[in-house]
């Protein structure tokens, strides 16, 4: 237990309450998607799925400009300067802002084009798709905006917002599922306008928040160019490492789309809305956990933000685990009872997805690191190239016929190889322990995964699950099998210790 700092006690209590959390959302998440597939059609779903995607490419350049800014805002907090904190803030917006109209006329130029002569769309819904293309462009100029907020509260690690945030857009989402479902006019129209007033409501509910609660989220008139040019420096490489990721996802998407129709684009986003669902809490866990590894660099702290690095890394994959081995065992019967009439394609795709994700997931806390540090052009040149390779491979894949699965197939193993390629370069920036991050972390994870897919590959030969019961009498006995193999064999003894006093000072 002497080996545990606080800030590991703050992550385990976090756990636990975004393990609830993301329970809720969960169910919530699931019921909504079913609704929506039944009220649009597999035809209209699979169109959202492809255009709304089609705009969400320029997450790329988003979530690039997200990690710079929240890098600098919590950087600054960590070394205690209020006064480059705010400037900081205010200087993201001016970012936005030019990114805003820049993305504005792309989207009208080339996005218009692309859905109108290159998309498989049946042509009496193209009217409609035009129209999803527009609100999905608006949203995420909306999204644009919200980031310094978010950067804020992730900063200053107030995740008890993102817990009320995260259950009123599930709320909402359920919401948009009843008015769709009992809406007269053209469902796919109205899903998107729904989208795009919950998008309004909560960028109001963080400015909100932000201005009532920290300083630095109050806009100055202080352009700052040297600034500016930092933030856009380093937020340049990481839109490499974004824009590959982006490409492995919505990239793929698009030629899914070109080369096997919008149905399968369904199936996918279908398996997407399943994977999304169980990976809620790693996304709110490590939302957690990263500011704390920043802000441990920032003042030079090395055990603390390798023991942080460590613990999430083998956490996220462990938690996870325990939501997608039952899933994947019972996928088939889950998805009949989920959807009632599934798709072609979505079980194999749903469960190559889920196992997609428990790669992916030892990969988030190191990449938080690695941002950290600030010197990110040769990891992004050489780890963004390699992801990148994802929609080429997938590309040929397809042009020669082999099925739309094959594309996860592909993206998995890149994923492998790219986690080895992070720990590398993770040694030779911080000099990383590379070997005991393999052994205590990787290694453990893998072992605890493999004895824990023996109760559900015996259960699948000898039961057959053809009822709601059987379903939860298997779930019962995978998890406990899950968990008694997390516990012999996934944790350490320090940790199997720290566990056990935690339990028992909460039972008390």
């Amino acid at each position: 237990m002497a080996d545990f700092s606080d800030n590991h006690k703050r992550i385990a209590k976090n756990t636990v309450f975004l393990y609830l959390r993301m329970l809720f959302l969960m169910m919530i998440t699931l019921y909504t998607s079913r609704v929506i597939l039944y009220s649009l059609g597999v035809v209209d779903y699979g169109v959202h799925n492809a255009v709304a995607g089609f705009v969400s490419m320029f997450h790329m350049v988003s979530n690039s400009m997200s990690g710079g800014i929240s890098r600098f805002i919590t950087f600054s907090l960590g070394q205690g300067d209020r006064e480059r904190t705010q400037r900081v803030f205010s200087n993201a917006f001016f970012i936005q802002s030019g990114l805003s109209v820049l993305l504005f006329v792309v989207c009208e130029i080339f996005f218009v084009w692309f859905v109108n002569n290159k998309m498989t769309i049946p042509p009496e819904r193209l009217q409609a798709a035009n129209v999803v293309l527009q609100i999905s462009m608006t949203i995420f100029i909306l999204n644009l905006f919200r980031t310094p907020y978010d950067a804020c509260i992730v900063a200053h690690e107030k995740m008890s917002t993102y817990a009320y945030l995260g259950i009123f857009e599930g709320l909402a989402g359920l919401v948009t599922a009843m008015v769709v479902k009992y809406s007269t006019s053209d469902r796919l129209i109205v899903y998107s306008l729904m989208h795009l007033i919950i998008a309004v409501i909560v960028l109001l509910m963080y400015a909100f928040y932000c201005r009532r609660h920290f300083y630095e989220s109050h806009f100055v008139w202080a352009p700052d160019k040297k600034l500016i040019g930092e933030m856009l420096g380093f937020s340049g490489w990481n839109f490499f490492g974004v824009m590959s990721g982006v490409m492995r996802g919505q990239g793929i998407n698009m030629l899914l789309n070109v080369y096997c129709g919008p149905a399968v684009n369904a199936a996918r986003g279908l398996a997407l809305q399943v994977d999304k669902a169980v990976t809620k809490f790693s996304t709110t866990f490590m939302t957690a956990v990263r500011p704390q590894i920043t802000k441990s660099y920032a003042v030079g702290n090395r055990a603390e933000y390798e023991r942080l690095t460590m613990t999430s890394s083998k956490l996220a994959f462990l938690m996870l685990m325990l939501f997608n081995i039952p899933i994947i065992a019972n996928t088939s019967f889950i998805l009949n009872l989920w959807l009632v009439k599934v798709p072609a394609h979505t079980c194999l795709f749903c469960q190559l997805i889920l196992i997609q994700t428990l790669v992916n997931s030892f990969s988030t806390p190191l990449i938080s690191l690695l941002l950290a540090t600030g010197k990110i052009r040769k990891y992004q040149l050489v780890v963004g190239t390699c992801t990148l390779l994802n929609f080429p491979v997938a590309w040929v894949l397809l042009y020669l016929g082999f099925p739309p699965e094959s594309t996860v197939c592909t993206i998995i193993f890149i994923s492998m190889i790219s986690l080895m390629l992070r720990v590398y370069f993770l040694h030779e920036m911080v000099q990383f322990p590379v070997m005991k991050y393999l052994k205590n972390v990787v290694l453990m994870c893998v072992l605890s995964w493999g004895l824990a897919t023996i109760a559900p590959l015996l259960l699948n030969m000898l039961v057959e699950t053809d009822s709601i019961l059987i379903l939860i009498i298997k779930v019962l006995v995978i998890e406990v099998c899950s968990l008694l193999s997390i516990y012999y064999v996934g944790l350490t003894n320090a940790e199997r210790e720290f566990l056990v006093s935690l339990i028992k000072s909460k039972l008390r």
